[in-house]
This record gives C-alpha cells, structure tokens and sequence, in this order.
C-alpha cells in the first residue's frame, strides 16, 4: 500500500539528538509539524528499541538526522510504499545532497505535502554476516581501513573533536594518512559477469555520488537509475587520490577521475578484509574457514520513496 503525503494525517520523527551543530529541539519540531496539520509520533535514537515505532509508521515518516540515521531507517522501509523525508542535520549529509536536500527545518516542514515523491533504489549486500540493504555504498580498501582507524581512535579517546566543516577536515586528514601507507590489495571481482579482478587501492559499489566526508567518487551516480556504480583505485591512481585529498582540505574545489562502471550485479571475494557498509563496518571473520568469503551486492530499484520540494 503506498502512502499520499498530500493527504498525509499521521507522521512518525525520528531523530538522532546528537546530529547537527546545537541539536533541534524537539518541542519546535514537533509543533511545526502540528501547525501544518500532522498528528506526531516521535522516537528519539537514544531510546533502547526506537526501531519499534516504524512498525506501525503511519502515513509519512521523518527523520531528523545524517546519513547513519536516514540509513537505518530507510532499511526498516524498503519496500512498504511509506515516503520518507529528511532534514539533514548530519556531518555530511551524502543522501540528501544526492537530492537536493538545502532546505531549512521551516521551509522541509512546510512543503512537506506539496513535496514530490521520487523513488528511491536500495543497494542489498550479503556477506558472511547476513544480508542488509544500503543506499550510499559498499566499500573496501581506503575508505573502510580509514574508518577502523577512526573508531580505534575513538575507542581509545584519542580522536579529535569536531564538528561540520572542522569534522569533515578532520576525516580527510585520516584518509590522507592511511593513504600513505596503504598497501594495495588483490580482489576477486566480477561485475554483470566480467572479470575486474586486480590489485586496488579502494573498491566502492556506490548507489549515490558520494560517501563518508563528500567523497564524489561517481559524480554521475543516478539513485533512481536501477543501476550500482563500480569505482576502482588502481595504484597508479594514488597521486591523483592524495591531490584531490590535498585540495578538499585546503577548502579548494577536486574532482576525481577514477574508473566507474555502471552495474547491477557485483561479486567481491573479500576474506580477511573490513567492508565498509554505508557508515558502518563489518569487521572480518576470526574463523580460518572464512577466508574466501565473498560479497554479494545487488540493486533494488524503487525500494524506497521519498520526498523532494
């Protein structure tokens, strides 16, 4: 059954508190919402068991927060014909700049029955933990070592605090660092059946243009288009990845010229490595026998539908 947000009675926020440089206080929210004629479920992601709210998610939902936020719920709404919208209250804000998403709470509120809902595809990846959706990208080699890094970091309280701008400078600096040191790595690949095996600095299957701090690595990346990205890092391309570092941390406009190939299907046998799942890391197996274990990543076209002013 899908949902009409022109006729949209009963929306459901969820919001991540900790998103957005001083936060959104959810009385305003909550009662912008109400003026436009919305009677309003809120969950907070801090809340044990929040995901139980989007059981029953009403005509509309909408999520106050950054990628990791959109990510989690949108997971929960594939395929069940609910719109979804965004105030994009994150650091970098891949999915919604994907869209156009620069409205400000106010105007995001008040245009939300006049928005138009556009259909969304949903990346699927199975691995040796199962199987999940994404809608930025899948990953391995710099961008996935880089974010173990940082979460060591922040596991020992040794990472740097920071916000908007400052944090996306700051993860570019790390990218920069394992960069240098970064070996490359030989992986099985097979993409619609032919074979991109090699040796690369990075391997992204991406669903929209950008990842992690505004990494445009598909610059002609189509979320609606049905189709995956395949972006491969060759290790000639690594002066070309340390320039486009150096200038985004510089504050200076970079573009990438990397290999892109556009798929529905790729195959990835990726033992022994970290893949790197939207903004979260699945971690490899400790178990010898998993050595080979491949990746598995795919495209659901339309899975989700969300609202664009």
């Amino acid at each position: 059954m899908r949902h009409d947000a022109r006729t949209a009675t009963y929306v459901t926020v969820v919001q991540n508190p900790d998103s957005g440089i001083g936060g959104l206080d959810r009385d305003r929210l909550v009662r912008l919402l109400a003026d436009e004629g919305f009677a309003v479920t809120y969950a907070t992601t801090r809340q044990k068991g929040w995901e139980h709210v989007l059981d029953d998610p009403g005509d509309l939902v909408l999520v106050a927060g950054g990628d990791g936020t959109v990510g989690h719920v949108a997971e929960r709404l594939v395929g069940r014909g609910v719109p979804l919208a965004m105030l994009s209250l994150g650091t970098a804000n891949n999915i919604a700049k994907s869209l156009g998403l620069t409205a400000s709470v106010e105007e995001t509120v008040a245009g939300l029955r006049r928005a138009t809902p556009r259909l969304f595809d949903a990346g699927t990846v199975r691995g040796r933990w199962g199987a999940r959706h994404f809608l930025e990208g899948v990953g391995l080699g710099l961008f996935a070592r880089t974010m173990c890094l940082v979460d060591e970091r922040a596991e020992a309280g040794r990472i740097e605090q920071a916000e908007g701008e400052e944090a996306l400078t700051r993860d570019l600096r790390y990218l920069t660092r394992v960069l240098e040191q970064l070996h490359p790595q030989s992986w099985q690949i097979e993409a619609d059946g032919a074979d991109r095996s090699g040796e690369y600095l990075l391997c992204e299957v991406m669903n929209i243009r950008s990842v992690g701090p505004n990494l445009i690595l598909a610059p002609d990346a189509d979320s609606g288009d049905g189709r995956l990205d395949l972006v491969l890092a060759r290790p000639e391309d690594r002066h070309q990845l340390q320039a486009y570092l150096a200038a985004r941390i510089a504050g200076r406009e970079a573009s990438l010229d990397l290999p892109v190939e556009r798929v529905r299907r790729v195959q990835i046998v990726a033992g022994g490595q970290e893949v790197q799942v939207d903004d979260d890391i699945e971690r490899p197996s400790e178990d010898p026998g998993a050595v080979g274990a491949m990746l598995d990543i795919g495209i659901e076209p339309g899975a989700l539908e969300v609202l664009v002013p």
